[in-house]
């Protein structure tokens, strides 16, 4: 009875009722914010679209909100109680999780503000270039192009009956719609290049915003890594714009080059030339074929460079490893047209069975000479073309010993003859030698 005389009954039952009814208020706040938050998510037009489910998105984040309020109002009622050792972790543990709040609401605020801010910026690039006609602009810039470079320009659009298409944006035809890009016109009118700027104008905007609320977020075990990755992509862009750029100068010079050369090459006659020496059939041309390797070469050349820009060793090398081999390729197959060009002179300056020995002695040379400058198989072309060699000279030493043997025998008995008639007549009188009665026998027959 002491120890239940002390206790102050008083004070014990108002903090029980203190605490239910704080457990009351925290039952209607929790349900309140609960349903709240689930009313407020079902207004959120994004959170409507078809596959995104609002409303359980919705009621996860009611459920989340309830029971922080729960909590927060178990923290007052062991407060009410003075439970300090029960109160202590879970005040610190949830100082700790609070403590992010403004972080987390700081980083949704600029990403929220950044997102806006870059639609608005490619709705506004979309609409501005689409008060260009791209298609038009790009046709002039391609007409004059190849008027420069004295290339065939192509027809308009709206060339004419003979067959060519009309230009669609022209009154009276289908598609027309008075404004470039809008849904009258067909498709294949309608520019994608200012969706596509819009889009990387919006890609690099949101990486700036990223990298921001990432670290305004300061978990550094997330934000760190992320801001490293997205510092990383944003720096790679100059490069990237770069190495495109590099490209995109080296297809225009490839073009220019294939439009400066079509014109020699198709008045050089060497279609004609070609025909005429049965290496192209009746009909065939070899300028189009040759303007092609030209443009690749060209923009091999610049891809390298491009490479080089973007940092990629691997690329480079194998770019840099075929540019060489193709640049081998076409000095040696300069080198095998030249033979084959120099065997056509010696064939018309000589004539009969010399013209054909000496006209493929050229050709196999100078081929030769090509495949070995191509670098295709080195060690096989010396050792067919010494064995050519040997073999030709092996196959006229044998050809003259064996079938010169008649020819031989008659030079054999002259000079014996020669000789027997200066041993009979050494005074070296003019002169015919003295009979001896002994006949000379005749030169044995082969």
């Amino acid at each position: 009875m002491g120890a239940l005389s002390t206790i102050d009954w008083a004070g014990l039952g108002l903090k029980i009722l203190a605490a239910i009814v704080i457990l009351i208020i925290t039952a209607i706040l929790a349900a309140v914010v609960k349903a709240g938050i689930a009313r407020l998510t079902q207004k959120v037009p994004a959170l409507q679209r078809p596959g995104v489910d609002g409303a359980g998105l919705g009621a996860s984040l009611g459920t989340i909100a309830s029971m922080v309020v729960w909590l927060l109002g178990l923290i007052i009622i062991l407060g009410i109680f003075q439970l300090s050792q029960v109160l202590s972790p879970v005040i610190a543990m949830l100082e700790q999780g609070l403590s992010f709040i403004p972080n987390i609401i700081g980083a949704v605020f600029v990403f929220i503000i950044g997102l806006t801010i870059a639609k608005i910026v490619r709705a506004l690039i979309v609409t501005a270039l689409n008060a260009v006609d791209f298609g038009k602009l790009l046709g002039t810039a391609q007409s004059g192009f190849e008027k420069a470079t004295g290339g065939v320009t192509a027809a308009p659009a709206h060339a004419g009956p003979q067959g060519a298409p009309a230009q669609a944006g022209q009154p009276g035809q289908p598609g027309h719609s008075g404004q470039p890009g809008q849904p009258g016109q067909p498709a294949q009118q309608r520019s994608k290049v200012p969706e596509i700027l819009g889009s990387v104008v919006f890609a690099l905007i949101m990486i700036v915003v990223s990298i921001a609320a990432l670290q305004i977020l300061g978990i550094a075990s997330i934000s760190d890594p992320a801001s490293a990755m997205l510092s990383g992509v944003f720096t790679a862009i100059p490069n990237i714009i770069a190495a495109v750029a590099l490209v995109g100068i080296g297809v225009l010079i490839a073009r220019f080059v294939s439009g400066l050369f079509r014109p020699i090459l198709e008045s050089s006659g060497i279609d004609a030339w070609l025909t005429k020496q049965e290496i192209l059939p009746q009909g065939s041309s070899a300028t189009p074929t040759v303007l092609r390797i030209v443009e690749i070469a060209v923009v091999l050349f610049f891809a390298v460079m491009g490479a080089q820009v973007l940092g990629f060793a691997q690329i480079t090398a194998i770019l840099s490893e075929i540019l060489a081999l193709g640049g081998n390729v076409l000095f040696g197959g300069a080198i095998i047209a030249a033979g084959f060009f120099i065997a056509m002179i010696v064939g018309k300056v000589l004539s009969g069975t010399v013209s054909t020995v000496v006209r493929w002695a050229i050709i196999i040379l100078f081929t030769a000479m090509g495949l070995q400058s191509m670098g295709v198989a080195d060690s096989i072309i010396e050792m067919a073309f010494g064995a050519l060699v040997i073999g030709g000279a092996a196959a006229g030493v044998l050809a003259f010993g064996l079938g010169g043997r008649e020819a031989a025998a008659r030079q054999l008995a002259k000079l014996e003859k020669s000789s027997e008639s200066a041993a009979a007549n050494p005074a070296g009188g003019s002169g015919p030698a003295p009979s001896t009665g002994t006949a000379v026998p005749p030169p044995p027959d082969a």
